[in-house]
């Protein structure tokens, strides 16, 4: 019953943008005018105050992707341009990663290294709570054709005026073994920073592909970084025997490609992205580990999972990671365990024995406006892979939801997630493409999808002083308490594959039938300092800054209050 008074309060409108090159997407406010840009690829497409987007690219940055951030804390939106190339590449024309401040587009500092850049994940996060954002780069492979060898992860601090200062030794992140060692590299397809033990200091989470363990960087006392995935049950699931069937291997040496069973370094996931959220509202980060699984690879390869954060009980992060142990192979997988939760997949048309699960992004975001946090999985390169969204239910179980919302969209390597219409709920633009399956689609494609939710929520957007703490308050901690229970956000910089972002400084909380009674935010600066609103009011829209201006509340989107945080 409840599921579907929930389908009757939630649908979207599709709105194609054939305009729009089919890359993957965010949803930035890149010009200040308080309204969503469409960042694509390389391109920006300005709103046209919610009902479109422009036809023609007023910026183009010339890089892999982007990811943005305030980095010299003068209020405007910046432009972090990632450049990917392979060895050969770098060779004949090198380039760099470059900032682009938003006050002078043709001049901006570099990342110069004297090697190409394999950047696939980046953080922006303000690792030492000086005010000031702080980058991670999250590296691939050194030569993805030879061998397993990773480059090495970049850290850099930001101070203050849009330049960097690499950290990467100074700080603890060095990782000079071999493959497989401890202290060896990985190949991160992904990167996100979120504050996972509740001390204050975010996190680093990498997500390893290859098989490969899942990397957590945690700040020590002595503000020197120490990597615990194992330690915490972030490197991946307990099946690490790494066997092959006897079916693959006859398959390899039909190539004449022997395939020998993995050592345990390689018994893991093909992970793309860590996403985190207190989707379980119990006040700590849980993560949703995002993969790619081949039925040919066996039950030694991860499946994407829900890893549930015990922190309350163990005094330190523990990710229970949300899997059923079988007694016999699942018979749509051929896998010894199964997702729980309700996010097993049904992987049809695909047959049990030859199956891919291509997972590459996932989102947390409540698009019912429930006061729940829902799941959006972007599942692509294979035939039959798809957008999938699991909306969350009153049991913290979760149940597979857009056929029935209609959505069918094929092969969807990534979303933008955010507001275009301003109408106070998400909206989303998904890209489609034809890669590995040309019967997905006759051309690739980015299609709006228009949330038409009927239920309330209370937008924030936080502003912080930009001495203290970052102008976007990114590490920013919001707590809603409601008649019902509490609801917690991080607000978070890019993460997972290649740039995940949604506009800075922004959080969402849907209400459902709920009543808002107070609001806790806890600034990132050195203090942990707080601001507390008593009985806000809501449906709408509520701009606080850290400090200097009272928060102030509009029942509908007005860009100029909105913008200036007073009316």
């Amino acid at each position: 019953m409840l599921f579907l008074w929930l389908l009757a309060v939630l649908s979207f409108e599709k709105v194609p943008l054939e305009q729009v090159p089919a890359e993957r997407c965010s949803l930035i406010d890149v010009n200040g005018d308080g309204w969503l840009d469409l960042v694509s690829g390389s391109q920006v497409f300005e709103s046209l105050k919610g009902a479109a987007f422009s036809s023609g690219a007023g910026i183009f940055l010339n890089c892999s992707f982007s990811v943005w951030g305030d980095f010299d804390n003068d209020g405007k939106l910046d432009a972090l341009a990632v450049s990917r190339q392979t060895p050969a590449e770098f060779a004949q024309e090198p380039k760099h990663h470059r900032v682009y401040l938003s006050h002078r587009w043709l001049t901006s500092p570099e990342f110069r290294r004297p090697e190409n850049w394999n950047t696939l994940g980046v953080a922006l996060a303000d690792l030492d709570r000086d005010g000031k954002l702080d980058v991670a780069f999250g590296q691939a492979y050194v030569d993805e054709s030879k061998g397993y060898e990773a480059q090495q992860m970049r850290v850099y601090s930001g101070l203050g005026d849009g330049s960097f200062e690499e950290k990467t030794e100074k700080w603890g992140f060095l990782t000079p073994g071999p493959p497989g060692a401890a202290n060896g590299g990985r190949p991160l397809y992904g990167l996100s920073a979120a504050d996972v033990d509740n001390d204050g200091y975010a996190e680093l989470l990498g997500a390893a592909y290859g098989r490969q363990w899942n990397t957590l960087w945690k700040r020590g006392k002595n503000a020197f970084y120490s990597e615990c995935a194992a330690k915490f049950g972030l490197d991946g699931d307990s099946l690490r025997h790494g066997q092959y069937s006897e079916a693959t291997r006859e398959k390899f040496r039909q190539r004449k490609q022997p395939r020998p069973d993995e050592l345990p370094f390689r018994s893991n996931g093909n992970t793309f992205c860590l996403a985190p959220a207190d989707f379980d509202g119990d006040g700590d980060l849980d993560v949703f580990s995002a993969d790619i699984t081949h039925s040919w690879a066996g039950d030694s390869s991860d499946l994407s999972a829900l890893l549930v954060n015990r922190l309350e009980t163990f005094q330190e992060p523990f990710f229970e990671r949300c899997l059923e142990v079988l007694h016999q192979p699942d018979p749509e997988t051929g896998f010894r365990v199964r997702p729980t939760r309700g996010l097993a997949r049904d992987h049809s048309p695909q047959p049990a024995a030859n199956w891919n699960q291509g997972d590459l992004q996932a989102h947390w975001v409540d698009l019912d406006c429930d006061g729940l946090l829902d799941l959006v999985v972007c599942e692509s390169d294979y035939p039959g892979n798809r957008l999938r969204i699991f909306l969350q239910q009153a049991d913290r179980s979760f149940r597979e939801s857009e056929k029935e919302l209609g959505i069918e969209f094929n092969n969807c390597p990534g979303v933008a997630i955010g507001d275009v219409d301003r109408d106070g709920d998400p909206d989303l633009v998904a890209l489609g493409t034809r890669t590995r399956w040309p019967e997905a689609r006759p051309k690739p494609e980015v299609v709006l999808w228009r949330n038409q939710t009927s239920n309330p929520s209370l937008n924030l957007r936080l502003v912080g002083d930009g001495l203290t703490a970052n102008r976007d308050a990114i590490g920013a901690r919001v707590y809603l308490e409601t008649d019902q229970g509490t609801q917690m956000r991080e607000l978070q910089g890019s993460y997972g594959h290649w740039g995940q972002q949604t506009q800075p400084g922004e959080v969402h909380f849907g209400l459902g039938n709920s009543t808002p009674r107070r609001i806790r935010i806890v600034w990132p600066d050195r203090e942990l300092s707080q601001t507390v609103i008593e009985k806000p009011a809501f449906p709408g829209w509520l701009v606080v800054h850290q400090r200097d201006y009272p928060e102030v509340f509009l029942p509908r989107f007005e860009p100029v209050a909105y913008l200036q945080g007073r009316l």
